[in-house]
């Protein structure tokens, strides 16, 4: 199979939405230029960070009204420690999972959606897992 191989200074974040659009998989560009894949109730966004030569795959996921602190730090650190590839980090509204894919040798329009496939299946899994207590919204 040959695929196009998309060069490093083609990336943006109108390539990376037409990808979607080529699999027929809704995107849309945010007013601050990340890609938003929305399926079944859950976001994706997604980032293209040029200077660095990384897309950044993230979710963000809301707690509980009246959840702790310890219990969001026990949380985020149970997914840093056993989820491979995936950085979780708490914000005091929520907590956002990431994946960075790094393109500077080109990218294949597979790339992309096997990574946003990867960390939405991995940060759900992860969720499920590690919340024991059901702190995450």
């Amino acid at each position: 199979m040959n695929e196009y191989i998309m060069a490093p200074e083609e990336v943006s974040p109108e390539t990376i939405k037409a990808v979607f659009d080529d699999a027929q998989i809704g995107a849309t560009l945010t007013p601050d230029d990340k890609v938003c894949v929305a399926e079944e109730g859950i976001k994706v966004f997604i980032s293209v960070e040029e200077d660095k030569q990384l897309l950044t795959y993230f979710l963000l996921f809301g707690w509980r009204r009246g959840t702790s602190l310890q219990d969001q730090l026990e949380l985020t650190n149970a997914l840093n420690q056993n989820v491979v590839l995936l950085r979780a980090w708490a914000f005091p509204e929520g907590i956002v999972l990431d994946y960075s894919l790094p393109y500077d040798g080109g990218l294949l329009p597979q790339q992309v959606l096997s990574a946003y496939q990867w960390l939405r299946r991995t940060a759900i899994w992860g969720i499920q897992q590690y919340d024991q207590k059901r702190i995450v919204a």
